[in-house]
């Protein structure tokens, strides 16, 4: 062989040893790169999720007390009511004259308007209680979708598109 052939060999050699070793530490580079980021994306999902538990939780709680707040409020006007009717009707008793009729007539109308007025509270609280769920049901399903997206978009700039 010429000096020259060897010498080419040689270079080529060193060129493919020098490529082998780039490509080593291309893929050690990508494989730390992948490790890190699919830890911060894990970790980010996980503190998505965890913030999505207590939010959730939150909300059951507070829509909870709130309707034992407003079913307490409604059965302590029923009760008052009731108290008062029975009061009303203890001393209208004795009173047989149109006054007292009238008077009696009244409290039944005002119990019939409080027990609609309570309907209507019960139902505006289910109402809103519902509609409030499904604002919140859809809050979380929308970062879900955002999660989702996230994630794809995540794993697409970190392996390419295929």
């Amino acid at each position: 062989m010429t000096p020259l052939m060897i010498r080419i060999r040689q270079e080529h050699r060193g060129i493919a040893e020098e490529v082998t070793q780039l490509f080593k530490e291309t893929q050690e580079f990508l494989s730390v790169t992948t490790a890190q980021r699919q830890a911060q994306a894990k970790e980010q999902a996980d503190n998505l999720h965890e913030f999505h538990q207590e939010l959730e939780q939150n909300t059951n709680e507070f829509l909870a007390e709130t309707a034992k707040e407003r079913m307490a409020q409604a059965k302590q006007q029923a009760e008052n009511l009731y108290q008062f009717h029975k009061e009303l009707e203890q001393n209208t008793g004795e009173f047989l004259s149109d006054t007292a009729k009238e008077r009696r007539a009244q409290a039944q109308d005002q119990a019939r308007e409080l027990y609609e007025f309570h309907q209507q509270l019960e139902q505006t609280t289910n109402e809103f209680l519902s509609d409030t769920a499904k604002e919140r049901r859809a809050q979380a399903q929308e970062q879900k979708q955002h999660l989702h997206k996230f994630r794809q978009d995540l794993f697409a700039s970190i392996f390419g598109t295929f």
